[in-house]
């Protein structure tokens, strides 16, 4: 490092005691800015909050402060070691590193004798001579540390930075990168010490400024998006930025300050520095958190030097300031009375004091015409106040400060309140006086609301401030204000916005119209009405109690055109009277109404039955002329279409026989099942038929019900949707997509139907999520088997009632009539077997092994068509588990399913073909194909019904002894 004469080991504070100059000078040194050893520029891999937290480091910063002027400077690697004394990780270093060069006192020291400007005091030297900079400075001491360190050279937006300024040329600045905590941190030392934030001057660095009580910061390991504001480097890579950004977006940005970065408000959209008016008016938005509330001004200030017009004489640019206020926005409103150039700071924040967060350049080139001030400079802006919340005041309609209103329009104002209060609202104009505006306001107040209603006045200036103040119910203190609204011309950023005089109205005209309305409210013409009353208010008559009494008689008629509505539980009626109040001059008045509220019930019930008939009417004739072509059904088929004519009103006996469900389902024209379900609405249900349906719905599920009829599947749905909405509790069959049309119950399914459905199944056996809903499960037996899951006691049964059922099924069928029997004895349906069993499923798997074995194949080898997702019951039932497994078949019977036969054991069989034991094989295999499984399957179904019929009638079927 190199060492300097002998008085370079004296402490600090002693060379203050020696000669008071700098001689002799000291010759500048060249310190790298880039190390090429370092890793490459890359953005860090988090945020500064992330690693640093101030109050972790206080031990270290009293530590340097008690001891800084004991260090030795003589050289850099004496006085690391004295400063990160008991420091353990590179954070703790830089921030020792930081203070003390903080605590030096570079420009009021003197460096006498000092000619070694490679140690600590003569680089300080070089500094004070506007020779060295301070980030060279501590690159060097961090570098001793064995910190990564490199200096960074850009342009700085400093203090002689003027906003909007276009050549940046002569804004250098120099700042650091440090490699710590596992990425590239950024540290501006110069302006963390001393409060203006000084660029370079003709390639010197600046002079000394004003030193900071404190280090400040925000500039210390500052978030790389957020030094960019301020500095840009002439190598993009330092930007350490994932998008970089270009030179001109660097200079068309604002000028920030660091506290807009904690002041909870951020600009919205991309401003540039320079904002141009619109017609003489310019607003600037900020956007904040909902429940967050930061104060937010403005100042605007006028450059003539820069300006053509000259400002009159005694204009205060405050009075053209307007600050607008809702839930999640707040907005500065700029009007200038002439053209030229401005400047506009904007102070606010959610800490006290105010401080300057961002500032504009604004050019006006064009005003609007007659330019005035705004009528009201309310303290806290235009909207709802903090001092609502006292009264318990909330939920503001409309919910922003400013309105756009035109001439005799009426304009509603409501707020929710948790006690009743006494309102007072009062109208300001620039030239009008509010007392002569008394007479377009009006209040009514309720235990939880506040309403207040305007009717805009026809001036010719169109522009008020709405004042709303409010104190307790019977209290007799002075009234409190807790809302403010600007109402501007709708036109109000045009330059031709001003409104021309409205034409006098003749006595004639005046008692025409009065007597329209009058003659209006006498009747009950909703229309007429309403029309009446918009001309009324439209010519600005006054009130007189006339418009008061017809807006009463049309809150009535609302009303009860919203009861006819909800009593007919007509829904096209019903939406047009819920629309047409919604859109009526007393909205505000019916919306939380008794009648409103059931109306808007009534029409989603209204809604959703109409949604259940959707899939009925998409049935075909052919369908429902197949069900009722049944002589013997299915005894699933039977109970649903049971459940069906029970919810539209038949006797539970009668349908008992299927000869009169057929005759109902025959019947044409408006009693025909159809027209029926269509009609049928749950106001007019009883609870004993609702209760029988449901009965008889418990007894199977949907997924059964479709294994034997689509259409009555279908029937299904609806007569469980509509048990369902009747008890309340919403377990609904959502529109099942896999069925959305019954001629896949009739027809081949298409390779491409196929390919959706395996893709469907494929989906739901690897998430269980799909698995509990209706729209992905599968229609046929096995798909049952493994989607079942229960459901409350309104929708489908739950599974162990299910199985237990089917079994108890089986097991009537076969002790009311025993199998036929072949000549030899055997028993001709010796494959179906109803074990049930562990010792039944163990033999049947060590017949399959055996099987598998002569084959010569590996022992144990699995079956092609035996996946997870269709295993027999059987193979895994064991009797502590409560599910009750189904039907089991023999080892050559697997489940039913859509393919043929497999790739692999085909091959196998062409292979082995040749030997007797491949010619035995493939004698098997083609036994146990699945398309003959699949007839044996469906024959054997086929033997169930009949002989379930034959043992519900009680005599042999015709034809068979």
């Amino acid at each position: 490092m190199g060492c300097g004469s002998s008085k370079d080991s004296t402490p600090v504070a002693e060379k203050s005691n020696g000669a008071r100059n700098d001689n002799p000078p000291i010759e500048p040194i060249n310190v790298p800015d880039i190390d090429p050893r370092y890793p490459p520029a890359e953005p860090p891999p988090n945020t500064k909050d992330d690693i640093y937290r101030h109050s972790d480091y206080t031990v270290i910063d009293t530590r340097v402060k008690q001891q800084s002027r004991t260090y030795r400077t003589n050289t850099y690697d004496i006085l690391i070691k004295s400063i990160c004394a008991n420091c353990t990780t590179e954070l703790q270093k830089l921030r020792a590193i930081m203070v003390w060069l903080f605590l030096q006192d570079i420009h009021g020291s003197f460096y006498s004798g000092v000619t070694d400007p490679y140690t600590p005091r003569g680089y300080m030297k070089l500094i004070k001579a506007r020779n060295g900079s301070y980030a060279a400075f501590l690159a060097q001491l961090c570098r001793a540390a064995g910190i990564p360190c490199n200096v960074i050279r850009g342009l700085g937006k400093g203090d002689r930075y003027e906003v909007g300024q276009q050549d940046l040329s002569h804004l250098e600045s120099s700042w650091n990168a440090v490699y710590v905590a596992d990425g590239w941190r950024l540290i501006h030392p110069l302006w963390a010490i001393y409060k203006e934030k000084q660029v370079d001057e003709n390639k010197q660095s600046p002079p000394a400024g004003t030193k900071r009580p404190d280090i400040d910061e925000f500039f210390y390991l500052i978030d790389p998006n957020r030094l960019i504001c301020f500095c840009k480097p002439h190598l993009d890579p330092w930007q350490l930025l994932k998008v970089k950004w270009e030179h001109r977006k660097f200079v068309k940005s604002p000028k920030f300050t660091q506290h807009y970065f904690t002041s909870g408000l951020m600009l919205p959209k991309k401003y540039n520095a320079i904002i141009y008016s619109d017609n003489g008016i310019c607003v600037i938005d900020f956007d904040h958190q909902e429940y967050a509330d930061p104060s937010l001004d403005a100042t605007l200030t006028f450059n003539q030097d820069m300006s053509s017009d000259v400002m009159p004489q005694g204009t205060d640019l405050k009075d053209f300031i307007a600050r607008v206020n809702t839930n999640s926005r707040k907005s500065v409103i700029f009007r200038f009375p002439v053209r030229g150039r401005y400047e506009a700071d904007l102070f606010g924040g959610v800490s006290s004091g105010n401080p300057k967060i961002v500032e504009f350049r604004i050019e006006c080139d064009d005003v609007g015409r007659d330019p005035q001030p705004f009528p009201m400079h309310p303290p806290g802006g235009f909207g709802l106040q903090p001092v609502a919340s006292q009264f318990g005041i909330s939920d503001p309609v409309p919910d922003s400060g400013i309105i756009l209103v035109k001439p005799a329009q009426v304009k509603h104002f409501s707020f929710t309140c948790t006690q009743r209060l006494e309102a007072q609202a009062t109208l300001f104009h620039n030239r009008v006086s509010s007392e002569s505006l008394e007479d377009f306001l009006s209040t009514k107040c309720t235990a939880d609301e506040v309403h207040v209603t305007v009717a805009i006045p026809d001036e010719e200036l169109l522009e008020f401030a709405l004042q709303i103040a409010v104190r307790p119910d019977g209290a007799t203190r002075d009234f409190t204000v807790v809302a403010n609204y600007l109402l501007v011309d709708e036109n109000w950023k045009k330059k031709t916005a001003v409104v021309t005089p409205r034409p006098r109205i003749s006595k004639n005209d005046e008692e025409r119209i009065r007597k329209t309305l009058i003659a209006a409210t006498q009747k009950n013409d909703i229309e007429k009405l309403e029309n009446a009353m918009l001309d009324f208010e439209r010519k600005g008559l006054p009130d007189n109690g006339d418009l008061t009494r017809a807006r009463h008689k049309l809150y009535q008629l609302h009303l009860q055109r919203l009861r006819k509505a909800t009593l007919e539980r007509k829904l096209e009626e019903l939406d047009y009277a819920i629309e047409s109040a919604k859109k009526s001059p007393v909205a505000l008045d019916l919306i939380d109404t008794k009648e409103m509220n059931e109306a808007i019930m009534t029409r989603q019930q209204l809604r959703r039955l109409r949604l259940y008939m959707h899939k009925v009417l998409a049935l075909n004739k052919a369908t429902i002329s197949e069900i009722h072509s049944y002589q013997r059904p299915r005894p699933l088929v039977h109970t649903v279409m049971k459940a069906t004519f029970r919810i539209l009103g038949e006797p539970r006996s009668k349908l008992q026989d299927w000869s009169y469900i057929q005759s109902s389902m025959r019947t044409l024209g408006r009693n025909s099942m159809i027209s029926r379900m269509r009609r049928t609405d749950i106001v007019h249900l009883k609870k004993g038929q609702m209760k029988d349906a449901e009965n008889y719905l418990s007894q199977t599920n949907k997924h059964l019900v479709r294994m034997c009829s689509a259409g009555a599947g279908t029937f299904y749905v609806w007569s469980n949707n509509m048990v369902s909405e009747f008890y309340g509790d919403k377990n609904l069959d959502p529109l099942d997509i896999w069925n959305s049309n019954n001629k896949w119950a009739k027809t081949k399914p298409s390779p491409r139907r196929q390919r959706i459905e395996s893709r469907a199944s494929e989906q739901l056996q690897d998430d269980p999520a799909l698995r509990e809903t209706d729209e992905f499960s599968g229609d046929s037996e096995d798909d049952w088997n493994s989607n079942r899951t229960p459901t409350s006691k309104h929708g489908n049964p739950r599974e162990e009632e299910d199985e237990d059922r089917l079994r108890k099924k089986l097991e009537t069928i076969e002790e009311a009539k025993p199998l036929k029997t072949k000549k030899n004895g055997q028993p001709k349906n010796q494959d179906y077997n109803h074990e049930y069993d562990q010792e039944g499923a163990k033999q049947n798997k060590k017949k399959k092994t055996e099987s598998t074995d002569e084959l010569g194949q590996k022992s144990k080898q699995k079956d092609p068509f035996e996946t997870k997702r269709n295993r027999r019951p059987s193979d895994d039932w064991d009797p502590s588990n409560k599910r009750t497994p189904q039907r089991e078949y023999s080892q050559d019977k697997k489940p039913r399913r859509e393919q043929f036969e497999n790739k692999e054991n085909q091959s196998l069989a062409r292979n082995n073909s040749k030997t007797s034991a491949g010619k035995e094989s493939l004698k098997t295999n083609k036994e146990n194909s699945p398309a003959r499984k699949v007839k044996k399957y469906e024959s054997l179904l086929e033997n169930d019904d009949r002989r379930y019929s034959e043992q519900i009638d009680n005599k042999p079927k015709p034809g068979r002894r």
